[in-house]
């Protein structure tokens, strides 16, 4: 890969997977459906449409804005990932913001972008989805914040002791905890001694998915705090 290659990243990868994805589908792609994809302004995605095809990875003709075809070259199906020889595509997952691992947070819909490839290290399947990890009650466990974490939706009872996304009562937030049910109330465990555990009326939690794995930031691991 030479350093223009090395470039595409963020956003701009983002609009490179949304052409893939709605290739992939026999769909028209265009810059307003791009925009409505990602959230963005359509100049925006103009911009990086022009540099994807700056680096050979796009046809796109800005002559004609309104009837521009953009499709993915050959460099460019195989910067995203598309599969040759008939093979079944790997649609991108998407990453819906943050989880908290720690204080709960909000359980945001807010798709801040895709990761695709992802099925040759953990066991996914469509319709799974990402989450940022924020705070460090899972860091026993390994999880720190700004690591990735795969969740497989679902709102079924957990095995006991097993990693769960669960909305908070009364709050309308969403925290990564090891379940544990006890007849009428569950109690959440973190893999932190310094965060205690949480215990609710079984019938108040909202169970939102199960722990899949998760990807690591590559920062300098710490050990987990201990109390003195």
């Amino acid at each position: 890969m030479n350093q223009a290659d090395a470039q595409i990243k963020g956003r701009t990868r983002d609009v490179l997977e949304a052409v893939a994805t709605l290739e992939r589908n026999d769909e028209p792609v265009t810059n307003a459906r791009l925009a409505g994809m990602l959230s963005l302004p359509r100049q925006n995605i103009r911009l990086y449409l022009i540099a994807l095809a700056e680096h050979d990875l796009i046809e796109y003709d800005t002559a004609e804005r309104r009837t521009a075809i953009i499709r993915l070259t050959a460099k460019g199906r195989r910067e995203a990932g598309v599969p040759e020889n008939g093979e079944v595509p790997e649609l991108p997952f998407p990453i819906l913001g943050e989880v908290a691992a720690g204080v709960p947070t909000l359980a945001g819909e807010q798709v801040e972008g895709y990761a695709a490839r992802l099925r040759d290290v953990l066991d996914l399947q469509d319709g799974d989805f990402l989450l940022r990890v924020r705070g460090e009650s899972m860091v026993g466990v390994g999880i720190y914040p700004g690591d990735l974490v795969a969740i497989h939706p679902g709102d079924k009872e957990p095995n006991p002791g097993e990693i769960t996304l669960v909305i908070i009562p009364g709050e309308g937030t969403g925290t990564l905890k090891r379940w544990q049910r006890n007849n009428g109330t569950v109690t959440l465990h973190s893999e932190n001694p310094l965060y205690p555990p949480m215990t609710f009326r079984a019938a108040d939690v909202q169970i939102q998915g199960y722990f899949i794995g998760h990807i690591g930031t590559g920062r300098a691991r710490r050990t987990p705090p201990t109390r003195g």
